[in-house]
């Protein structure tokens, strides 16, 4: 489990990774700034501890981001507080806030509430991926990938963050069913899956789009880290030693088309989508086996 602290006093910061260096593995704590939503959404934590003790009309609007942005509203946040009032419990409840803590905080207290989240979390993780997942090779299903790429284009025009979309299928797929089967085809694309779950970072949506074609979708990121993030991904798969059925290992490739917008105006699904499908099908065009970039222009 990984939980990020959100403090500007520092003996808050190492009184909690006192109680907690025992019973998480990974803690780090982040100044409440200017840059902290955009670490927070890279850093995708399992939960997170935010310091409302001094309260100011910055604080709630950190609170109102963290809340509503596509990427993060799912995680637990659990709010440090210096008194219960009126005032701040209504804050809490109309940002549906996990739960909160009072000063002077017990470790007790700390870890039954970091205890309770993360049951929870296991439990929707578990409800969501019946909902949500291909049941073959653990992707996304196509139509929960549209609905959150359609919440990042809002939350790109709503803070102008980049959203990088990139589109990606196996070279001469069809070769490989009709040399080993469709069973092998079927094991090796969940060891596809499997090995971009794995490579990926975990704040990438990786969807499967329809057949042996499938997408990530990218938040925060611009270009250039897209492009870095998708070559070294296509080396990993050329690298790679997949499996047919019968257990013969084989070797294969995949091309990448990849697309960034910047949130100049709001656009459709399938404008983004579109982009990415003239990149992929120009990696094909251009021989397979690489990754190509084209840029969204707004018309």
């Amino acid at each position: 489990m990984k939980v990020i602290i959100c403090t500007n006093r520092t003996y808050l910061s190492e009184l909690i990774l006192e109680y907690l260096k025992e019973e998480i593995e990974l803690i780090e704590n982040h100044p409440i700034n200017d840059e902290l939503i955009d670490h927070i959404y890279k850093s995708n934590p399992d939960l997170i501890l935010f310091d409302l003790f001094h309260i100011k009309k910055r604080e709630w609007k950190f609170i109102e981001n963290l809340t509503t942005a596509p990427s993060l509203r799912e995680t637990p946040l659990i709010l440090i507080i210096g008194n219960k009032t009126e005032g701040q419990i209504k804050k809490i409840c109309e940002f549906e806030i996990f739960d909160y803590l009072i000063e002077k905080i017990f470790k007790c207290e700390l870890i039954m509430k970091i205890n309770k989240a993360k049951e929870i979390v296991e439990i929707k993780k578990e409800f969501n991926k019946l909902l949500t997942k291909d049941p073959l090779t653990g992707a996304y299903n196509r139509n929960f990938v549209k609905e959150r790429i359609q919440e990042e284009l809002s939350w790109c025009c709503l803070y102008k963050e980049p959203l990088s979309l990139a589109l990606f299928d196996i070279d001469f797929f069809k070769r490989i069913n009709d040399t080993y089967g469709h069973l092998s085809g079927d094991r090796i694309l969940m060891e596809l899956v499997s090995l971009a779950i794995d490579f990926l970072p975990n704040r990438f949506t990786i969807g499967r789009y329809g057949g042996e074609e499938f997408c990530i979708m990218m938040p925060s990121t611009n270009e250039n880290e897209a492009i870095e993030m998708c070559e070294e991904f296509r080396q990993k798969v050329s690298d790679y030693q997949f499996h047919t059925f019968s257990g013969e290992t084989i070797k294969l490739s995949i091309s990448i088309g990849i697309t960034t917008f910047y949130g100049e105006e709001l656009i459709t699904i399938e404008e983004i989508i579109q982009k990415a499908d003239i990149a992929l099908y120009k990696a094909k065009h251009l021989g397979r086996n690489r990754v190509i970039f084209e840029p969204f222009i707004v018309e």
